[in-house]
């Protein structure tokens, strides 16, 4: 399967027909509500509906190819997917991280045009006052790549305001080349690795992963020696 080909249709037959009101939060969890209205491909004149629930988590810190992860509930393919859809996006490798969970919730089939679907469903959310309702068109057989679009496009156009909110609380503020933000959850590990709430190992891989080894591992060594005399 070419997932390059997959993803360029689903991407340009996706359409946000109505965006919600906000946008994801930069210090808490963001419940996004979607309606992603498709037409059955062996049917006329039908609207089939999938609703659900996007939860993008609270934004952290990113870097180059961390989208290839970070997609749960998205179908099995969601990391190839993902990878297809990075190079249309173009992230700074410094800012932060996100992670999505997709729960999907009904589904089911009208024997309407999907234009009098939107409009009820438009109501629906007027009614309902939900500022974090979305409705968004794709193709049936690669809805899951339209959604996937959705929160993507939603999260970029989110990150100038989560990373000045975070400037703003000085975050990214360096020292010794590393922004507070990863400094602080640095320390957070050491502590809890200490109580015996984490391990060294999962230390040591975020360490690794964040490419600050070398600047901590002084620290990290003492560390193992203060636990291995307290066996």
């Amino acid at each position: 399967m070419d997932y390059n080909d997959q993803v360029e249709y689903a991407v340009n037959h996706t359409e946000l027909v109505r965006p919600p009101e906000q946008r994801l939060n930069t210090f808490g969890v963001t419940n996004v509500h979607y309606y992603l209205l498709t037409e059955p491909m062996d049917s006329a004149n039908e609207t089939r509906i999938r609703e659900g629930k996007v939860i993008a988590e609270k934004p952290k810190i990113i870097t180059p190819g961390y989208l290839l992860e970070v997609f749960e509930g998205f179908g099995e393919h969601a990391r190839a997917q993902a990878e297809a859809m990075l190079s249309r996006y173009d992230y700074s490798p410094d800012i932060m991280e996100y992670r999505y969970k997709n729960e999907v919730g009904n589904s089911w089939v009208l024997s309407e045009k999907i234009s009098d679907v939107i409009l009820k469903l438009g109501s629906k959310i007027d009614d309902e006052k939900d500022a974090l309702a979305a409705i968004l068109k794709g193709p049936d057989d690669a809805w899951q790549i339209s959604l996937m679009t959705f929160i993507m496009d939603m999260t970029w156009s989110s990150v100038r305001k989560n990373v000045s909110e975070l400037s703003s609380r000085g975050l990214f503020d360096r020292k010794y080349g590393v922004p507070k933000f990863v400094r602080d959850e640095i320390d957070d590990l050491f502590r809890a690795v200490e109580s015996n709430q984490r391990t060294a190992d999962e230390l040591g891989s975020r360490l690794q992963s964040y490419g600050i080894f070398d600047h901590y591992q002084d620290r990290f060594f003492a560390l193992l020696g203060k636990r291995r005399q307290s066996l």
